[in-house]
């Protein structure tokens, strides 16, 4: 196929073409290795469920960035919304239900975001049984044959890390009423939701991690080397860039940690500066431009291992690894400090005699 994107032999383009081609890498999708084994799942869950005495759920974790909404929402594209007209009525079809769960869910929060994305216009007002009735109304007029329920960890209090008990055992009764597919999606933590709740385990014993990229043995380097030659195929740009070169693609696992999301903003950053400045490639200069861009406040201790001629993967995440336990110990030494410095205030002032 022809390369749509034309070369720009150190010409800066105009604005339109460089969001042209910012915008395309945006929607560049290359599917982790476990896609494929996903979506075959969700597709098996949602042919079983039909008509099913017990319809099989599914539970689908892993960290943020790895892919979890985006297999998802591939699924739910599969089986889009339909106007139906009939003899007796109108209607819109959703055969497949995403829903993002509220922060900090309730029972009436959750109920009234379902009931929100089904096109509910009043999914604000009732009590929170009134709601649930709705819900449960709606997914037979709308003919629902699955519901995903996505960011799952927000039945964790994100403040006290307390499971929010009354929201999950609405899950477990909508779960077991309304006799279609539940699929939940969510990060590990997410987890503790059924060590606290063991009847809605039993309902989810089918789980799937969708875990990062591995990057320590040879096949799972040659896997990630794989992934980098299917992007760079989307990029756009009339010459390659090279991002399988072991030191590329050593440099871009190192940035990422082989999460498909941080993979990807640095190449849409690297683009941009590539782009503006007239390339016809992604080039070391422009890696190291991008990384300074998105560095990643959970990880204070990362080098730019773009600017480092001699980068030596082992070498730099152990640094990093180093740097952190000695910053946790710095931390709980210095709390340990203000405790006793703590104890001992409150000792003097309880031994002070009363009137000096």
């Amino acid at each position: 196929m022809e390369n749509e994107f034309q070369e720009l032999n150190g010409v800066k383009p105009s604005r339109q073409e460089l969001k042209r081609r910012v915008e395309h890498v945006k929607k560049i999708i290359v599917h982790h290795p476990l896609y494929e084994q996903v979506l075959e799942e969700l597709e098996m869950r949602f042919d079983l469920g039909e008509d099913s005495v017990a319809p099989d759920c599914l539970y689908l974790y892993g960290p943020t960035g790895a892919g979890k909404s985006t297999v998802t929402s591939e699924f739910t594209s599969r089986y889009p919304r339909e106007e139906v007209v009939t003899d007796s009525r109108e209607f819109t079809r959703i055969t497949v239900l995403h829903v993002k769960v509220p922060p900090k869910a309730t029972p009436r929060s959750l109920a009234s975001k379902i009931l929100f994305d089904l096109g509910d216009p009043n999914h604000f007002r009732g009590t929170e049984s009134e709601l649930t009735s709705r819900v449960h109304h709606l997914f037979g007029k709308c003919e629902v044959k699955m519901v995903i329920l996505d960011e799952f960890q927000h039945l964790i209090d994100s403040d006290t890390l307390h499971v929010l008990v009354t929201a999950s055992n609405w899950v477990k009764t909508f779960t077991e009423e309304i006799k279609i597919p539940v699929v939940l999606c969510g990060m590990p933590e997410s987890m503790r939701i059924f060590v606290n709740n063991p009847q809605l385990d039993r309902r989810f014993t089918n789980k799937i991690e969708l875990p990062p990229f591995r990057y320590g043995t040879s096949a799972e380097i040659t896997t990630f080397r794989k992934f980098l030659k299917e992007v760079e195929k989307q990029l756009p740009f009339a010459k390659p860039s090279n991002l399988t070169d072991i030191g590329i693609a050593d440099r871009i696992y190192y940035t990422s940690l082989g999460i498909p999301f941080y993979v990807m903003q640095l190449l849409i950053e690297a683009t941009a500066y590539a782009v503006n400045a007239g390339y016809d490639s992604i080039e070391l200069r422009h890696l190291n431009q991008a990384f300074k861009k998105i560095k990643q406040t959970a990880r204070p201790f990362t080098m730019n291992p773009f600017e480092s001629e001699d980068f030596e993967l082992a070498t730099e995440l152990h640094k990093e690894t180093e740097k952190e336990n000695k910053y946790k110990q710095e931390i709980l030494a210095k709390q340990k400090l203000e405790k006793r410095l703590f104890n001992k205030n409150r000792k003097q002032n309880t031994d002070q005699p009363i009137g000096g």
